[in-house]
């Protein structure tokens, strides 16, 4: 997917055109919008944390899937100034010190955002919007379980919770009674879901109106309606369209060769050599190197993920790759072994005929669970990213040419990894984490049949650290 580009001002711009507005104005509130259909939750923006779609709303407004009375609210707090506090994440950026522009402004401005406005400030709080940008997941089918996920977006890691119970850390991870209590509990994929059934009544009127749609999972392409809608933009193109998915690519390849074909004739490829979409992108999820890799994600086998992009690469010449990167305590150690990965294949599939790079890599940091988190490594893993931020400026675009090498987009993002790591975090919090990381991988290599200090020899000193934190937690001598 082509990324969005700011309409005509700047993000400066904008934030001030916004504040003219209301001092809390933000488009993603009326225009974006993710949807996880397999539990019925949704949520604009993806700061706030989602909320549930009443069921009631939606049985004669499908519309409700994204224009829930709960967000209505919302926008209507925002046209009268005041800030609601599920944005505080833009709230926070916005009170530190100095002019700092926080995600309100960046989207606004984006091209899904800003030409529209003039027309949606003008609309009634209670009015229902069509948005411009839209993320739905159908299910949560999957065949990988990795460390970070959860029931409700796996059914892998559903199916162990059901026959192991959650994890023995201080929140008990995944456990089903926390989520019967917030009523997330998910769809079975194969079960009758109402959320489906109105998302495919609201469909044929909101698809057209679209700028950026993107199916995530679960496993996408384990799920029915993914094929669904492939036939449908076969059948009914936008030609504004920013289509993408996401898939692990660790799937039967009779999946991906049939997603393959799928793009093709989005693209123009196919048989009658009529594009259909403005352009298509796939995402897929690596989170460090080789067999490490492989632990983080169970399911994975590392050298076929890697055989099927470069297979995609080499068959669809305008094909554009995502990695999306959830780096997290055991990324850390082999994370300039996939960056050479990445190297490679970018310089190896350059093609002139591509909007952009054959592959891109987006490195994001895991939040939670806290846990697995890189905030719980010592300082001297630190190391580790300095050494890969340095690879990355050596094969760089300014020393290897554009959309040869990575982008400073790339690299501002493990620099960002670096100041993370290096932020101060409270002993009696460091010391709950790691106790929680050692109880977790424990049980994690018991259930899976796995071994941590044989995955992650160069790791075992800090396990220990971590075992020693657990004792003095139960001996009453943590700090």
């Amino acid at each position: 997917m082509a990324e969005s580009k700011p309409h005509n001002l700047t993000s400066r711009q904008m934030r001030d055109k916004l504040n003219g507005i209301s001092p809390s104005f933000c488009a993603a509130k009326w225009l974006q919008v993710t949807m996880h259909l397999q539990t019925g939750f949704t949520h604009s923006c993806h700061h706030p944390i989602p909320h549930k779609i009443p069921l009631d709303e939606i049985k004669n407004n499908p519309s409700a899937l994204h224009n829930t009375l709960f967000k209505k609210k919302q926008r209507e707090m925002m046209l009268r100034g005041e800030r609601p506090s599920e944005c505080d994440f833009c709230w926070n950026i916005e009170d530190a010190p100095g002019d700092n522009l926080s995600d309100r402004a960046h989207k606004s401005n984006e091209d899904w955002a800003a030409p529209n406005l003039e027309e949606i400030k003008n609309l009634a709080p209670e009015e229902n919007i069509n948005p411009t940008y839209l993320e739905v997941s159908f299910s949560n089918a999957c065949n990988f379980k990795c460390a970070y996920c959860s029931p409700d977006i796996s059914s892998k890691w559903f199916e162990e919770i059901k026959q192991f119970g959650s994890y023995p850390t201080s929140q008990n991870f995944n456990s089903f009674d926390n989520y019967k209590l917030i009523d997330k509990m998910p769809y079975a994929p194969d079960e009758p879901n109402p959320y489906i059934d109105a998302f495919w009544l609201w469909w044929p009127e909101v698809c057209q109106s679209l700028k950026v749609f993107r199916i995530t999972g679960g496993e996408p392409l384990l799920a029915r309606s993914t094929f669904r809608v492939f036939e449908h933009l076969e059948a009914n193109p936008n030609l504004n369209l920013d289509f993408a998915i996401n898939s692990n690519l660790g799937v039967p390849v009779g999946l991906i060769d049939k997603m393959a074909t799928h793009a093709e004739n989005l693209l123009g490829l196919g048989p009658d050599r009529t594009r259909k979409v403005k352009s298509f992108t796939l995402f897929t999820s690596v989170d460090t190197y080789g067999a490490q890799s492989e632990y983080i994600r169970t399911g994975q086998k590392y050298d076929e993920f890697v055989r099927n992009v470069e297979s995609l690469l080499k068959r669809i010449p305008s094909l554009q790759i995502v990695i999306m990167c959830t780096t997290n305590a055991l990324s850390v150690t082999g994370f300039k072994g996939l960056l050479t990965e990445v190297a490679r294949i970018k310089q190896e599939f350059y093609d002139e005929r591509r909007y952009g790079p054959a592959l891109t890599i987006d490195i994001s940091y895991l939040r939670l669970p806290s846990f697995l988190s890189i905030k719980i490594l010592p300082d001297s893993y630190i190391r580790y990213f300095e050494q890969s931020l340095s690879l990355m400026l050596e094969l760089s675009e300014e020393k290897l040419g554009v959309n040869r090498g990575f982008s400073e987009h790339e690299i501002s993002k493990m620099r960002r990894l670096i100041d993370y790591m290096g932020v101060p975090t409270q002993a009696r919090w460091l010391g709950t984490m790691r106790t929680d990381f050692f109880m977790f991988i424990n049980e994690y290599d018991r259930r899976r049949g796995l071994d941590f200090n044989k995955a992650f020899p160069e790791m075992s000193e800090f396990f220990g650290l971590c075992k020693t934190a657990r004792a003095q937690i139960f001996l009453g001598l943590a700090p």
